[in-house]
């Protein structure tokens, strides 16, 4: 078993279709399964064998997709690990891992330079932008390496959002049933075209035999993007699939409705990473006229777990959500059994559901459990499960609040309030005051204003006092900004806004 088998597939019934597109550049699935063959070589030839870990620091390019695929077909274990995660987790990450190659951009030769503790093992060391020029005199023929279904195939480190940044231990046959199960979700086949706009998630579509223009994005600056050249790219290709952050197409989106722009070849938008407001679909209705929104739910360690698409919650869930209900993340996915356990904690089983966090027994044993002999995956979110099997999100474990025995819900608070025209965001946190976890909301205005009028503070207390499960809440606190994560550049980080309440003491709205 080896997910190359994937794209060998593409190449043997599609030599001739472009599979990539990057910078001006293109190359057809044979050219590219060849290119993939040379690497592959090229790395043995380097002392790259089965099982070596690999550390892959390569933007999004041709030669991401080119190592990734030439280092499963070695056997090889690529370690995907964030760069947005900052040097210092960065630095432990790979110490944890002790990876024995390195195929990097320049700059990051740099880095291993002074931090040469942490990169000390790693012997081999490849510049990605001369990968392909080097592996030109190779064969194009390589004899793949056929892994046991359980062995391991990739290491993906979590964001560390809520927490330690973890190496999530995935599998071919993992890969494999993942790219089924999406190729199923959106009924994808090789006449679409994809616009990637997180590179991992166009491994998937490369897979299915999709033609994939890579965006000319750069993922730790998401917020400096030019929704005016997306949208232009994404019309003249034609493109009827695309995936990212929702932080993209909330800037694409206003960029369209400012200027009247639709979208008419896209029959997919697929958002995910945080939960996406009811206005982004609503907006989105309006731009993709022959598609529609998709919120795929699923985490590092599973994925995917369910999907529901913007018009069915436009016309099922909207009001349920902006009432407090929490926000609908669908029904699960084929073959994926997702559970409730402890009252509230949502989890997860099926060939999806990874089975452990790389030399990390204590996260693993933390995060796994057993129902009736299967083993299941904690979330880390909390939740519900309707009479309908669809699944309601309420946010991160560790984000409830804890007044007592009471248990308050982040997600069904926060949206009530963002309601609000004034408020861009808000987040439900429970700083420690004078002894006691004091439930609190901290506010992020549209103006971006850092003292709260009156008539607003008057419009929350009637928000809050119309809701039984926002009566908790005791004060408002304003932030100009609130601090996001890395990776998607859009989920909340309460843990440091709860910091900034206890220690800063700023100014407490009643």
């Amino acid at each position: 078993m080896n997910t190359a088998s994937l794209l060998e597939t593409q190449a043997e019934l599609l030599p001739n279709k472009t599979a990539l597109v990057c910078d001006g550049e293109q190359v057809t699935f044979k050219q590219l399964d060849d290119t993939i063959n040379r690497c592959a070589n090229y790395f043995v030839k380097q002392g790259i064998t089965q099982q070596s870990k690999v550390l892959l620091f390569v933007p999004p390019s041709i030669e991401l997709s080119v190592a990734t695929f030439a280092l499963f077909k070695v056997g090889a274990v690529p370690v995907f690990i964030d760069p947005g995660m900052g040097v210092k987790r960065l630095r432990r990450a790979v110490q944890e891992v002790s990876p024995q190659a390195m195929i990097c951009v320049p700059r990051v030769r740099v880095l291993a330079a002074v931090f040469r503790k942490e990169f000390k093992g790693v012997g081999i060391r490849i510049d990605c932008t001369k990968l392909r020029a080097q592996a030109q005199s190779e064969s194009t023929t390589f004899e793949k390496y056929e892994a046991p279904a359980d062995q391991m195939a990739a290491i993906l480190f979590t964001s560390g959002g809520t927490g330690k940044p973890k190496g999530v231990v995935y599998t071919h046959k993992i890969f494999m049933t993942q790219t089924k199960l999406l190729q199923e979700m959106f009924a994808l086949t090789s006449d679409d075209v994809d616009f990637p706009c997180f590179s991992l998630f166009g491994f998937f579509t490369l897979a299915m035999g999709l033609t994939s223009y890579i965006p000319p994005l750069n993922p730790t600056k998401l917020a400096q993007l030019d929704p005016a050249e997306l949208v232009t790219l994404m019309n003249q290709h034609k493109v009827t699939f695309a995936a990212g952050s929702p932080t993209i197409w909330m800037k694409v989106a206003d960029y369209c409705l400012k200027h009247n722009i639709q979208i008419p070849t896209l029959r997919s938008l697929v958002m995910f990473g945080a939960p996406v407001r009811i206005a982004m679909h609503e907006k989105w209705q309006k731009i993709i006229p022959n598609g529609t929104t998709y919120t795929p739910y699923g985490a590092t360690e599973a994925l995917p777990i369910s999907n529901i698409s913007g018009d069915y919650i436009l016309e099922n869930t909207a009001e349920m959500t902006l009432g407090g209900a929490g926000t609908c993340i669908g029904t699960a996915c084929n073959s994926i059994d997702v559970r409730i356990a402890n009252e509230d904690e949502i989890v997860v089983a099926g060939d999806v559901v990874t089975k452990e966090y790389y030399q990390d027994e204590e996260a693993t044993h933390a995060s796994k459990l057993y129902i009736d002999g299967t083993l299941f995956h904690k979330v880390g979110d909390v939740g519900t499960i309707d009479e309908q099997n669809r699944i309601w999100f309420w946010g991160r474990k560790n984000h409830v609040v804890m007044r007592g025995e009471e248990k308050i819900y982040p997600i069904p608070c926060e949206t009530v309030f963002t309601r609000h025209a004034a408020i861009k965001r808000a987040a439900l946190v429970g700083p420690c005051i004078d002894g006691k976890v004091v439930p609190s909301l901290v506010l992020e205005l549209h103006d971006g204003s850092t003292a709260l009028p009156d008539t607003l503070l008057k419009d929350l207390r009637e928000i809050r006092d119309s809701y039984q499960h926002t009566k908790p809440i005791e004060r408002f606190y304003l932030k100009e900004t609130f601090p996001v994560d890395a990776r998607h550049n859009i989920k909340i980080d309460r843990t440091a806004l709860r910091i900034w309440a206890e220690e800063e003491n700023p100014r407490a709205y009643c």
